[in-house]
């Protein structure tokens, strides 16, 4: 990892470069992420066929995240990076081609949607590891909420752009994502800083069933990681189910189209203040403190649903819950950064990474469940106390490092 330097990342020439051309790429795939599941509905009136499509990109990506860690820490990250991005700029431009043809067959749709997916893992993690190696340690947190602003900025703009693009022409969107990538390649390809592994060579040799599992064994010997992975994945199974709880109240209040406008508007606003915020917070609060006081803030917000008469207020509730998670998920993903060797950082994120993709389903089918069966003021209370032991279980962190850095120390 880069020693701390005086630089401000404003003349980090590399992280500029790489921020612009994965921002780009964010908001290229949001755009066509929501004009997917238009176009299959345009070309079969099928909505079974495109919460399929969707499927299949999800589950492809949860299935390549271990081994996409594995190529991560495995083969220079510029490499991995730039053959990613180059792929998934070929196979968005064969969309493209074929939606402008007016041919495209379920087969092709649900291609492109396990290619993109599988093709994605790999590409998270080495994003995740290059950013240690470009940023120093000091401004990392830094780093990262420039980060997640640009990507809850381009999820905000996005669907909109894409659903603009898409009623000019349904090819529009994937015309874009396809730039889009290509713009993102043109910024992998210009970063100078080298982005090797530095695994040993008895290393890669290793069998890959081995090396896709050092992630999960080193998260589990880490005390520190190990607890805030199981803080953020309780976090995410808990916030799943309410976002769920929150629509299906709004909804039997007659406000359907609130639930899904106003409340998403809501969450998201909520997300990106909480990263905006979290420079500021971590410079004047001890980091151990944010995790607890956010845990349990969030705790509180839910359980206050209960007692919610309009949807508009369990909107502004659940944008506070967004903001309180924002933190914590900014804390415990600059934990993992910090604590974790070099090669080993693409296995780490993907590993926490797919217990975190794990959990929103299983939250939303669990209150989905109880809310067949108990009143849903009691299915906010349940979810509210669900947090409470997390929060518990915060750990200690070492202030013997500055707070700009989340006060978390590298492990061995």
């Amino acid at each position: 990892m880069k020693p701390a330097g005086p630089d401000s990342l404003r003349r980090n020439r590399d992280f500029q470069v790489l921020c612009v051309g994965q921002g780009l790429s964010m908001l290229g795939s949001a755009a066509s992420a929501l004009a997917m599941p238009l176009l299959v509905l345009s070309s079969t009136g099928s909505p079974l066929r495109a919460g399929l499509v969707e499927a299949v990109w999800v589950g492809s990506l949860a299935l390549a995240s271990l081994p996409g860690g594995t190529v991560a820490d495995r083969f220079d990250r510029r490499l991995v990076l730039l053959v990613c991005q180059v792929a998934q700029a070929m196979v968005s431009l064969v969309l493209a081609i074929a939606v402008h043809s007016g041919h495209t067959p379920l087969p092709l749709l649900l291609g492109v949607g396990a290619v993109m997916g599988a093709l994605t893992a790999p590409s998270i993690a080495a994003g995740l590891a290059a950013l240690t190696q470009i940023v120093p340690e000091s401004q990392l947190n830094t780093a990262l909420t420039v980060n997640r602003a640009r990507g809850q900025a381009a999820y905000l703009l996005g669907p909109v752009l894409g659903g603009w693009l898409f009623t000019l022409s349904p090819g529009y969107p994937f015309w874009l994502d396809t730039a889009s990538f290509g713009a993102a390649a043109a910024s992998i390809y210009a970063v100078r800083t080298p982005l090797s592994t530095g695994a040993a060579a008895a290393e890669r040799k290793s069998s890959w069933v081995r090396q896709a599992g050092a992630g999960l064994r080193f998260v589990w010997t880490d005390p520190v990681l190990r607890r805030v992975s199981l803080i953020a994945a309780g976090q995410n199974f808990v916030m799943d189910g309410t976002y769920l709880a929150v629509v299906v109240v709004s909804s039997h209040r007659g406000s359907a189209g609130l639930s899904t406008g106003t409340i998403a508007a809501a969450s998201a606003v909520g997300a990106l203040t909480g990263v905006l915020l979290m420079p500021r917070i971590s410079r004047a609060v001890h980091p151990t403190h944010i995790l607890f006081v956010s845990g349990v803030s969030c705790a509180g917000l839910i359980a206050a649903m209960a007692l919610s008469g309009t949807a508009a207020l369990l909107a502004l509730l659940m944008g506070g819950c967004s903001m309180a998670i924002s933190l914590c998920s900014s804390l415990t993903t600059v934990a993992r950064m910090l604590r974790t060797p070099n090669h080993l950082q693409g296995r780490v994120h993907s590993a926490v990474g797919l217990v975190l993709m794990a959990a929103p389903p299983l939250g939303s089918t669990l209150t989905g469940l109880l809310l067949e069966h108990v009143p849903a003021p009691a299915v906010f209370l349940a979810l509210g106390i669900l947090l409470i032991p997390l929060a518990l279980i915060t750990p200690r962190l070492d202030t013997s490092v500055p707070l700009e850095s989340v006060g978390i120390v590298k492990g061995d």
